[in-house]
C-alpha cells in the first residue's frame, strides 16, 4: 500500500507516474528499439566533409579527409571516434601480446622532475626537446617525453630483494616532445601515444632471456598487423645501453634508413650498418678524386678533415657521399649539428690566437685515399680559403678503432653484406615503429635500484634492465601510409575501425537487420561475431560506396537488387581484389575466410 503524503494539512495518496522518456520508448516500434543495439553510422560522428583532396595526397591526408583526426595545433592532433577505434584496437593487441609475456600493466603520471632526470645524467642531452614548467612553488617539472627515470625510482623504493625478480611492467600514455620540425602528421608529433615495457632482472644473463622473450612478442605483434617489418640492429643513442633494435617499415616517406642483405637477413639501421663496398677508383687517383666535408668537434678544439672518394653511384657524381655515421665512430666527439663549419674554424683559430697547442687539425681519411693522401696532401686543400693556419699539428686515422679499413662512403644498393660473402645490400627509406634497449645499468646504478645476491648478502648491486617501446599513434599514422591507395584507406583486419560495412542500396528494414545479426551474430544485445558497422545514413548509395572506399574498411558488403530478389550478397575487398555475388547464408563464411587472409 501506498504512503500518503500531506499538502496543506489534507493528505493525498500517492500516484504512480511512468516517467515521459519510457513512455516514448515502449511506444516506439519494436525496431526502433533493436537498431540502437547496433552499430550503425547514424550513431557515429564521422565529419567526412569540407576538405578536398589534394595532388599527391598522403595517408594522413586521407585520415583528415575521412574523418578520423583533425589537427588542432602543429603537431598536436585530436582524434575523431573512428580514429579512437582504430588506435583502441592497436591498445588492445598489445595488451594481449604484454600479458602473454607475463607483463603487469600500469600508469605513470605524465609530469616529472627534472631532478630525476638531472640523476641519471640525461637532463642536458635531452633538454631541447623537453616541455619544461615551474609548479606554484617554483619547482622545475617537465612532460615525460619517456619514463626511464619514473620507472626506474619507482621500482627503486618497492624492491626488496633478488626474489622479487623479474619484473616486466609496461604502460600505454601519452607523451611530449618539443620537436623543431613537427611533419608527416602522426609521424613526427610534438604528443604521441607509446607502450612502453620496462624489464628488470638479476643478471645480465637473463636480461638477455628477457631481451629475446620480447623481441618473440613483437615478432607475433607485428606478424597479427600483417606488416612487413625490418628489424634492424641500431644505435643506442642517449637512452644508453649495449643491445638495440628497431622495428621498420619500409616506405618513401620514412626518415630513417635502413640497409638489409639479400641473403643472410643482417639489417642495420644506417647509424650502425657497414658495408664490404666493392667500389674502387680506377687508375692514378689525383686531387679531383678527393672529396671533402670539414667538422669541429664539440669543444671546438679539433678540426676536422673528412676526406672520400669521389665515386659515381647509379651514373650521378654525389656531392655529399659521404657517412656522416663512418665518421661518428672514429671521431665520437664530433659536433655534427653544425651547418656553417668555416665560420667556427675561423673563430677557433682566432680565439687560439696562433697559441702552440690550443687546436689540432684532424684529417679523417678513407682506406681507398690513404697511400694517394701522404703524396698528394700539398695539393690538398687543408684549410678554407684565407685561414693561414699552418703552424696547426695535424694528425690522421685511416682504420677503425679495431683496425679495419676505413670506408667513409655511404651506403648504398649493391654494397657487400659485412656478415656473409655473397649477399648484396639493399638500402630502404623506413619508418620506425618500435625500438628495444638493453639498458645494462645505465638507470639503475644512478637511481639505486639495488638488490643483494644471495652469494653475497651484504653487497647491494644494481638490477639489469631493458626498455621496450611501440608507437601506437605512430603504426596508426604508418599503416595509413602504407596501405591508402587512389581510393582511400586500407586498414588491415587487426585494427580497421569495423571488419566489415554493410551498405544496403535502399532503405533498411528488418531483413536487412536480420541480415546484420547473422554476420554479428547477437546473442541476447551481445556481439560474438564480425566487427560490422552498417551505413543507415540517409544519403545516395553511390555517395556511401566512395566513403567506404575512402575509410577503407577491409570488407564492404552490398545489399542491392540480387539481395532483395534472390538472395545475393556483393562481397568485395579491395586489397585482395575480390568481387563476389556470394548467397546470404554463405556470407558470415565467406568473410571470415576473406578477412583471415588480411
Amino acid at each position: 500500500m501506498r504512503s500518503p503524503v500531506s499538502v496543506h494539512g489534507v493528505s493525498r495518496p500517492l500516484k504512480a507516474v511512468r516517467p515521459s522518456f519510457l513512455i516514448r520508448t515502449f511506444s516506439q516500434p519494436l525496431f526502433a528499439q533493436s537498431i540502437r543495439l547496433r552499430s550503425t553510422l547514424s550513431k557515429i560522428w564521422v565529419p567526412t566533409g569540407g576538405v578536398s583532396p589534394t595532388e599527391g595526397e598522403t595517408g594522413h591526408g586521407k585520415l583528415i579527409r575521412a574523418g578520423f583526426l583533425r589537427q588542432a595545433q602543429s603537431g598536436v592532433f585530436q582524434l575523431l571516434p573512428l580514429g579512437l577505434r582504430v588506435q583502441d584496437k592497436i591498445e588492445r593487441l598489445v595488451d594481449k601480446h604484454m600479458h602473454n609475456l607475463g607483463a603487469s600493466k600500469l600508469a605513470l603520471s605524465t609530469l616529472t622532475t627534472e631532478e630525476l632526470w638531472r640523476k641519471s645524467g640525461r637532463l642536458d642531452k635531452v633538454s631541447p626537446e623537453l616541455f619544461r614548467l615551474s609548479d606554484r612553488k617554483g619547482v622545475p617539472i617537465m612532460l615525460s617525453p619517456t619514463h626511464e627515470e619514473e620507472i626506474t625510482s619507482l621500482v627503486a623504493s618497492t624492491l626488496r630483494s633478488y626474489k622479487d625478480l623479474p619484473l616486466k611492467l609496461y604502460q600505454i600514455t601519452r607523451k611530449y616532445r618539443d620537436e623543431i620540425r613537427p611533419r608527416h602528421g602522426l609521424l613526427r608529433s610534438r604528443e604521441f601515444i607509446m607502450k612502453d615495457l620496462y624489464t628488470f632482472d638479476l643478471t645480465i644473463e637473463s636480461a638477455v632471456e628477457t631481451y629475446r622473450d620480447v623481441a618473440a612478442a613483437y615478432s607475433a605483434f607485428f606478424s597479427d598487423l600483417k606488416l612487413p617489418i625490418l628489424v634492424a640492429e641500431a644505435s643506442s643513442g642517449d637512452m644508453g645501453g649495449e643491445h638495440s633494435h628497431e622495428y621498420h617499415l619500409s616506405h618513401a616517406i620514412g626518415e630513417d634508413t635502413v640497409a638489409a642483405c639479400s641473403s643472410c637477413g643482417y639489417t642495420a639501421n644506417d647509424e650502425v650498418a657497414t658495408a664490404r663496398s666493392s667500389r674502387q677508383l680506377e687508375g692514378a687517383i689525383t686531387p679531383l678524386d678527393f672529396g671533402i666535408w670539414r667538422g669541429i668537434t664539440k669543444d671546438r678544439t679539433t678540426l676536422v678533415n673528412v676526406w672520400y672518394p669521389r665515386l659515381e653511384t647509379n651514373g650521378f657524381l654525389l656531392e655529399d657521399g659521404w657517412n656522416i655515421h663512418a665518421v661518428k665512430s672514429v671521431v665520437p666527439e664530433l659536433d655534427n649539428t653544425v651547418r656553417d663549419t668555416e665560420t667556427l674554424w675561423k673563430e677557433a683559430v682566432h680565439q687560439a690566437q696562433g697559441q702552440s697547442g690550443e687546436l689540432r687539425l684532424l684529417n679523417v681519411i678513407d682506406s681507398r685515399l690513404a697511400t694517394a693522401f701522404e703524396k698528394l696532401s700539398g695539393e690538398l686543400p687543408l684549410f678554407p680559403a684565407g685561414l693561414d693556419i699552418d703552424h696547426v699539428p695535424q694528425t690522421s686515422i685511416t682504420q677503425t678503432p679495431d683496425s679495419q679499413d676505413l670506408n667513409l662512403l655511404r651506403i648504398v644498393d649493391g654494397d657487400g653484406c659485412p656478415r656473409c660473402e655473397t649477399g648484396k645490400l639493399e638500402v630502404h627509406r623506413a619508418l620506425e615503429l618500435g625500438h628495444t634497449f638493453l639498458l645494462g645499468t645505465r638507470y639503475s646504478a644512478p637511481l639505486e635500484a639495488t638488490v643483494a645476491l644471495p652469494q653475497n648478502p651484504g653487497v647491494q648491486v644494481p638490477v639489469q634492465m631493458g626498455c621496450f617501446g611501440i608507437g601506437v599513434s605512430r603504426i596508426l599514422g604508418a599503416v595509413a601510409e602504407q596501405l591508402a591507395d587512389d581510393k582511400g584507406l586500407n586498414w588491415p583486419r587487426a585494427i580497421a575501425p569495423f571488419e566489415v560495412v554493410v551498405i544496403p542500396s535502399s532503405g533498411v528494414n528488418e531483413q536487412t537487420l536480420e541480415f546484420y545479426d547473422s554476420l554479428t551474430k547477437r546473442d541476447g544485445g551481445v556481439a560474438t561475431g564480425l566487427d560490422v558497422v552498417l551505413d543507415d545514413r540517409k544519403e545516395a548509395f553511390g555517395w556511401k560506396m566512395q566513403d567506404a572506399d575512402m575509410t577503407g574498411y577491409p570488407v564492404v558488403i552490398v545489399l542491392g537488387k540480387a539481395w532483395r530478389e534472390k538472395g545475393l550478397c556483393e562481397v568485395q575487398c579491395r586489397r585482395l581484389s575480390v568481387k563476389e555475388n556470394v548467397k546470404a547464408e554463405d556470407v558470415p563464411g565467406y568473410v571470415t575466410a576473406l578477412l583471415a587472409r588480411l
